[in-house]
């Protein structure tokens, strides 16, 4: 009988702790001078991160127009709305009076959706994780807190912040004592305790050695534990107690599994037309045996179901489109990282290497009839893939979206004998912001040009785009490869020599026969030209290579550019690192993923797709800065005017040591930073690659993308990288004459479309010369090949372009199957059909493979 009353006593007792204890935490949050809105929570902040939050209540004021919502925030363009009983937002456009909503409204009748996918048509966010072996979950706050009201609504000075709790956050095992002396538990428990049954609850709950005079916890069933919980909180026992306990006696650790538990903080504000949404990585919380690997934010925002017509934007390339329900579903879904993959860390296990183009720009967007939203990822974008997918395959919606990466895994095996074992490790989290802006589009601006405008635009006010001048000619730009490194052997012993494709002398000759072609206005990018060719030696200093006329014969070069207004660019490369040895230790000063250290890309051969020799080491980007200021010190005396960076515009790794973790955000900010610096020391930037970080110092871009990888799922591709540059930056793609596609004709109407400057690679010498070397990929580059039609595709192109090179591009369309137009703010139109037949065009006939200019057919 004791027992039983005992227990019904407790049960009682425990019904009131869990009625009152909400109650003693109640709150109101108010900051800001926002009045429109008050909200009710649960939890205080220094208590936030161990204790369950409910949902807050929102008091203010509602919008009779959208039901179930609340306005809180409210700009002269824009009102911001939130749900507080599921925390879903909406976006009121007042301009045209479209609502864009965080999660479609329609999502009850889906038939399609299950399980999780079922469940993320009502997140907000979604999370990947890892335990300490290394196998990976997924989960949402729709199913971890919303459902178990784990979140609390706070107001900020221009919108509102929401912090979910996903996971079981109410205590348990490790609030109970494993181990505890029978000092500590008269003192901390039993004394603390005045009811005699909740004593005798705690200590049947215990097993006493009477030799060492130390209680151990028995096995609880999940009742119990909240009971004995209870009744620990009551007697001011807390979970750091029970920690002490532990260490004190048998030096124990908590035998209870531990459980996976996050706290992750978004936040929703207005700017002006804008609204942005931003998550502290800082302020996200997760456990060492439940690390969190990535974030997806707002996957569902704007979501377009079945009946909607129109496509998603992505960055892939130059742009691509994916239409809405294109019934792709067999196709992979698009997943990409932002500025191609981070090489120190290792390939996935059957990853598909879907992708050819890196993505330089960090924006998506979505057309949807004549509105659109766009999204630019202005903080986090380093660590960013851009996500989306079409209906039908689990929902049936098209959506697009952004996902963070904050804490990468790799798999380490370590051998014993015969057993082997993998183990995870990881690095620290990422620290930074993520932020991204989304924007809202009506009518004839809602579409990709619109997107690219609005780009531009905000680029340009923010100081990182300025107009080209004026000037007769485009730029004719060519890569002349001056020497290459060479193997040989004397005496069967091995060494390291250097071969001459392009002396200094020469190079000035074949830029005199271009200037008597009329050719005048030159960018001359000269690759391999000190320390030992191409693949140079580590450029803490400069060698001008003997083999080309040593330092008289690059200073009479430099002296010949000037006097002849040719723009001079000698390439550098920073941080592939083709040698060891001449300054450059791999396991000091390249990049490094914990064990594994001086971290290297190697060649893949074509046939079997193995990994065959070292193409080059990764430089850790801490050791960026030192080694430019190192290379200008020597470099800055032959006041070249202009300095060409090989990798600095196209490459971007992570540097994760057991004392530092340098992730891609903050690598990224080094590389802008180290080309500003170079820019202003070294005169004109020319890049390769060009990705956004580097935009605002780059005075030319080759190897710019013209084109995206054309995967499965995509249905168009469209140039609006060159739509945000074009009258801001001089751009090229890869050498006309190292396509693959050696068709004279396309290479000219995709120069035509995208408004791409003419771009050449040559080397002087006889093809044979780079025979049996690691260059033979050079074999078709010898200048006499090419040199005429080049000429000819110069002037065809600058006859056409020559006219609007500081021009912006407005707009660009598909007239029908490959027949394109280009149009330009001064209003020049530029229509190329790639047809092998004649199409006819709005009345306008065009023969095969043709283009037309303001309707004149070239």
């Amino acid at each position: 009988m004791r027992r039983r009353a005992a227990r019904w006593m407790l049960a009682g007792i425990v019904g009131i702790c869990l009625v009152s204890y909400p109650s003693m935490l109640m709150l109101t949050t108010m900051k800001g001078d926002n009045k429109k809105a008050e909200y009710a929570g649960t939890v205080s902040a220094e208590s936030a991160a161990d204790k369950p939050v409910e949902t807050a209540v929102v008091t203010g004021k509602l919008d009779t127009s959208v039901s179930g919502l609340s306005l809180v925030q409210e700009s002269e363009s824009l009102q911001l709305y939130i749900d507080p009983s599921t925390t879903e937002i909406a976006i009121k456009d007042k301009r045209s009076g479209r609502m864009w909503y965080s999660n479609p409204m329609d999502r009850e009748a889906d038939e399609k959706a299950e399980a999780i996918n079922r469940d993320n048509l009502s997140a907000q966010l979604s999370i990947v994780y890892n335990n300490d072996k290394g196998q990976t979950f997924y989960s949402n706050n729709f199913a971890e807190a919303i459902k178990n009201k784990q979140f609390e609504i706070q107001t900020t000075d221009k919108g509102i912040k929401v912090v979910y709790q996903l996971g079981n956050f109410s205590k348990g095992m490790e609030a109970i004592p494993q181990f505890i002396s029978k000092q500590r538990m008269d003192e901390k428990i039993l004394s603390k305790l005045q009811d005699e049954d909740m004593k005798f609850e705690i200590e049947k709950r215990f097993f006493l050695d009477e030799e060492t005079q130390i209680y151990r916890r028995k096995e609880m069933p999940d009742y119990v534990v909240k009971d004995v919980v209870a009744i620990l909180d009551l007697a001011g026992y807390t979970e750091e107690d029970a920690k002490l306990d532990n260490e004190q006696n048998k030096g124990g650790e908590q035998q209870s599994a531990a459980s996976a538990k996050f706290t992750i903080p978004i936040e929703y504000a207005l700017d002006g037309t804008d609204f942005l949404v931003r998550v502290a990585a800082s302020e996200i919380k997760d456990s060492p045996e439940f690390p969190i690997n990535s974030v997806q934010v707002l996957e569902m925002f704007g979501a377009a179901g079945t009946d909607r017509e129109g496509y998603m934007l992505v960055p892939d390339g130059s742009g691509a489109l994916i239409h809405l329900n294109n019934g792709k579903t067999a196709a992979l879904p698009y997943e990409m990282p932002l500025y191609g993959k981070d090489q120190t860390l290792r390939d996935k296990p059957n990853e598909p290497k879907q992708f050819t183009q890196k993505s330089r720009l960090p924006v998506f967007g979505m057309k949807q009839g004549d509105q659109a939203f766009f999204c630019i990822i202005e903080e986090g974008d380093a660590v960013a893939s851009i996500l989306a997918d079409v209906s039908g395959r689990v929902n049936s919606y098209n959506r697009v979206s952004a996902s963070f990466l904050l804490k990468p895994m790799e798999l380490f095996t370590y051998r014993a004998g015969q057993v082997k074992k993998d183990s995870p490790m990881f690095p620290d989290m990422y620290q930074g912001n993520i932020k991204l802006r989304y924007t809202f589009l009506s009518g004839e601006s809602a579409d990709y040009a619109g997107m690219a405008k609005y780009y531009q635009g905000l680029l340009v006010k923010n100081g990182q785009l300025t107009k080209l001048d004026e000037a007769a000619d485009t730029p004719f730009i060519l890569d002349m490869i001056g020497s290459i490194p060479l193997r040989e052997t004397f005496l069967g012993i091995p060494y390291q020599s250097v071969k001459a494709l392009t002396t200094f002398e020469q190079a000035e000759s074949l830029l005199a026969m271009l200037k008597k072609r009329d050719m005048n206005n030159i960018q001359l990018r000269y690759s391999g030209w000190f320390n030992k060719g191409m693949n140079h030696d580590y450029p803490d200093d400069v060698d001008i290579d003997g083999v080309l006329g040593g330092e008289d014969g690059f200073r009479q070069l430099v002296q010949y550019a000037k006097e002849q207004q040719i723009e001079l660019y000698p390439d550098v490369s920073f941080l592939r690192v083709y040698r060891s040895g001449h300054g450059f230790k791999p396991s000091r000063d390249g990049t490094q993923f914990l064990f594994r250290k001086g971290i290297g890309q190697y060649k893949t051969d074509l046939v079997t797709t193995n990994r065959d020799t070292l193409a080059y080491y990764l430089l850790s980007p801490k050791r960026l800065p030192e080694l430019t200021a190192e290379f200008m010190e020597t470099y800055g005396k032959w006041e070249v005017g202009g300095i060409s960076l090989r990798d600095l515009g196209d490459d971007m790794n992570s540097d994760v040591k057991q004392s530092a973790t340098l992730d891609r955000q903050g690598s990224a900010a080094i590389i802008a930073e180290s080309v500003e610096q170079l820019s202003e020391q070294a005169g004109k930037t020319m890049v390769s690659g060009g990705n956004a970080g580097v935009l605002p110092y780059a005075s030319t871009i080759v190897n710019a993308p013209l084109g995206s990888s054309q995967l499965n799922i995509a249905d168009e591709e469209v140039p609006f990288y060159q739509m945000v540059l074009h009258g801001f930056v001089d751009y090229a793609g890869m050498p006309i004459n190292m396509n693959r596609d050696q068709s004279y004709k396309a290479s000219l109407l995709k120069t035509l479309e995208t408004g791409s400057n003419v771009y050449y690679q040559w080397f002087y010498e006889k093809p044979s010369a780079v025979r049996n070397t690691e260059f033979d990929d050079l074999y078709s580059a010898h200048y006499a090949n090419w040199f005429n039609e080049a000429v000819r595709y110069y002037r065809e192109a600058n006859e056409v372009l020559k006219g609007v090179r500081n021009q912006a591009i407005i707009n660009h369309e598909k007239l029908v199957d490959n027949v394109y137009r280009t149009t330009y703010e001064g209003g020049r139109t530029i229509t190329v059909n790639y047809n092998k037949t004649a199409v006819t065009v709005e009345g306008m006939r065009m023969e095969e493979e043709s283009y037309a200019v303001g309707g004149e057919e070239r």
